[in-house]
């Protein structure tokens, strides 16, 4: 097994350089998306309130982002990041190969997914949304049917 490279700029594999201008920008963007959620809420509080719609936006934008954490946020970044980095450091081709792979088999399970969140809406909704019942149900099964293709986009 090779020693790990420095990155270029960096002396000796050192923790600054790169790595913390990387750490930066990753740090910058869950800033960013944790600034975007609070935005997020406030203008569903402002344009809903506190009635049966707003209580189905809200659980129907829940229920895609479970399925996105699961996928792009869950198992898939334990279990890839860590081989992905051991061939970046070894095999640049190899690691390119591997990432292919991956996104190609994500993009076919999201896609499978996607469809089948749209087809199974209403059973899905029911089981994730207790007490939701009459039209409050319909608008949610409506409202995840629209935004359940946005998992594709997210994973």
């Amino acid at each position: 097994m090779t020693a790990p490279r420095p990155l270029e700029g960096q002396e000796g594999g050192g923790a600054g350089g790169a790595t913390g201008s990387a750490a930066a920008h990753v740090g910058a963007g869950i800033l960013l998306s944790r600034l975007s959620g609070l935005v997020r809420e406030v203008v569903t509080a402002s344009l809903l309130g506190l009635g049966v719609a707003a209580d189905a936006f809200r659980a129907a934008l829940r229920i895609p982002n479970l399925m996105q954490n699961l996928l792009g946020e869950g198992v898939l970044s334990a279990s890839f990041i860590p081989v992905y980095s051991r061939l970046v450091d070894t095999d640049d081709e190899e690691a390119g190969r591997t990432a292919g792979a991956v996104a190609g088999l994500l993009a076919a399970a999201t896609s499978v997914l996607v469809v089948v969140g749209m087809v199974l809406a209403r059973p899905i909704t029911v089981v994730l949304t207790p007490g939701f019942e009459g039209d409050k149900l319909d608008l949610t099964v409506s409202l995840v049917r629209i935004m359940f293709p946005g998992i594709g986009l997210l994973v």
